[in-house]
């Protein structure tokens, strides 16, 4: 059920993306594939590869790739202003169904969530953005990275507590 809910929110992010460029299937590349041109991608791909990943055991890099996904992803619907909009159900809906579990999992080892959540703004810094301008859209990036270095900061502020959270809500720490 959740491979058929997924292809529909691919199929649909794929049918909501910019229709001037043809854009590949995420679907139908390989994770190598996606890695390489991920850049060019819409979002929605990185979830895609996220998915896969975290199917695949390989927890670290699906979480990587999630956080990559969610800052590029947040980064288009804030650029995009009203245009946009339409993104965020489908983002919302990516976030739920990729993003839960992969939280659910790194969210068990704080400096591993902290890695990745670094990782995807290293990545982000040093990778071009062909589906939203950096240039054109300075200011929604600062605000987009601003959120997640947030988010961090939060993190190791309640990193004692993040454990017994998890513990008490029957989740795992690693």
């Amino acid at each position: 059920m959740k491979r058929v809910l997924l292809s529909l929110l691919m199929a649909t992010a794929l049918s909501v993306a910019a229709p001037a460029q043809e854009a590949p299937n995420p679907e139908q590349l390989s994770n190598a594939e996606i890695v390489a041109q991920a850049a060019d991608l819409h979002p929605s791909a990185l979830y895609i590869l996220s998915a896969r990943l975290l199917s695949a055991g390989e927890g670290q890099d699906a979480a990587n790739w999630m956080y990559a996904g969610q800052l590029r992803y947040r980064f288009l619907i804030t650029a995009g202003g009203e245009a946009a909009r339409k993104e965020e159900v489908l983002f919302s809906a990516l976030s739920e169904q990729v993003g839960r579990p992969v939280n659910e999992y790194i969210a068990g080892d704080v400096d591993e969530w902290l890695a990745a959540m670094q990782w995807a703004l290293d990545w982000d810094a040093t990778n071009d953005n062909t589906i939203t301008s950096k240039t054109d859209h300075a200011d929604a990036l600062t605000q987009v990275r601003d959120g997640l270095k947030r988010l961090m900061a939060d993190v190791e502020s309640n990193r004692d507590s993040i454990p017994k959270e998890r513990e008490a809500n029957g989740l795992e720490n690693r």
